[in-house]
């Protein structure tokens, strides 16, 4: 019940930002410990180097405070964990950021939309229509239905199910604490990989060569939970279909695997484009084109169909909608997964 747990307190409470936050501290690590590395002559080794020490860095110092805190009550390790997982977790924070956005292109709000499309699409929003804004967001949602929530699932699964096979072969009582304890560690080297790639992990001249291990990381951690994630975005599209059958908003999901099939390889990054192909195609819309980050351009490749129209505000609210049910089947799905394998 634990990343239930966790699943539901962010969802809730994931529009509250604060200094303090486990995510703000990684990355305040990470920025420390960047100095150093980059200032070795060969960027792409000091690259290497640097992924390597942060991640232990990161990795002991979540061990030692866990450590510390199942001497002191096992409850309150475990509440611990929780914590820390639901700050992994985005579903709630991809909701909040993202209507946010969408209440202010309804009010006319463009100019503001656009300055707080940086802190959701991580893109310059200052110059955008309403349009390019939208599809900024319905992108963003899309594959952070990913990293933000299917692939930390999928790495506290794979973390508890080692400890419950190595205590398995081992013939020993299960012990919860070192079951979570493992878990939590699993989504937080995820989580610390999955940051570095976010804050080196681009194309310029500065991190070309020192971000490079960082985003070929990352794309390999992400690899095989995309593609569970993919399955289990279409399967929310495919009872969205069912649902809004007779109402105007309609779910495609004939389109979404047809363009799933056709479009899921463009994207520069081989992840990316396995969520943002199901998106286009359900809602019968083109994402990718021309972006700006820190004012460099960078052309994707456009995912849809040629008669599909362009990203309206709307479909701000239906790529959220599809997030939200993906997740819930997600961590309905990870959560069976785990049930099972502690109770053999």
């Amino acid at each position: 019940m634990l990343f239930p747990s966790a699943f539901i307190i962010e969802f809730y409470t994931g529009s509250f930002k604060y200094k303090f936050h486990p995510l703000n501290i990684m990355g305040r690590i990470a920025v420390y410990l960047e100095k150093p590395f980059y200032s070795f002559s060969n960027k792409f080794i000091s690259g290497i180097l640097y992924n390597i020490f942060t991640v232990f860095t990161i990795s002991v110092i979540f061990s030692v405070v866990s450590f510390l805190f199942i001497n002191i009550s096992p409850l309150l390790f475990y509440v611990f964990s929780v914590y820390i997982l639901a700050s992994f977790l985005s579903a709630g924070g991809l909701r909040h950021e993202s209507l946010k956005i969408y209440n202010l292109l309804k009010n006319g709000g463009i100019k503001s939309a656009g300055k707080n499309l940086r802190s959701l699409a991580g893109r310059d929003g200052e110059n955008l229509n309403s349009s390019e804004i939208s599809r900024a967001v319905v992108e963003s949602v899309s594959e952070n239905t990913g990293d933000g929530i299917g692939s930390v699932v999928f790495y506290f699964t794979a973390g508890i199910i080692s400890v419950l096979i190595l205590q398995y072969y081992a013939q020993k009582h299960i012990q919860v604490s070192p079951v979570v304890f493992s878990g939590v560690l699993f989504a937080a080297i995820y989580k610390t990989a999955n940051l570095l790639d976010s804050l080196i992990g681009y194309k310029n001249k500065k991190y070309e060569k020192f971000g490079k291990f960082s985003a070929r990381l990352d794309d390999v951690l992400n690899f095989i939970p995309f593609r569970i994630t993919a399955f289990f975005m279409l399967l929310s599209v495919f009872i969205l279909s069912i649902a809004f059958n007779k109402s105007k908003k309609a779910y495609n999901i004939k389109d979404a695997v047809l363009s799933f099939i056709k479009f899921r390889k463009s994207h520069p990054s081989p992840n990316g484009g396995q969520l943002e192909s199901i998106t286009a195609g359900a809602l019968k819309i083109k994402l990718g084109g021309v972006n700006y980050y820190g004012g460099v351009e960078s052309k994707r490749p456009v995912i849809g169909f040629e008669n599909y129209g362009f990203v309206d505000i709307r479909n701000i609210i239906d790529a959220v909608t599809i997030m939200e049910l993906a997740s819930i089947l997600i961590i309905i799905f990870y959560a069976a997964i785990t049930a099972c394998a502690a109770s053999v």
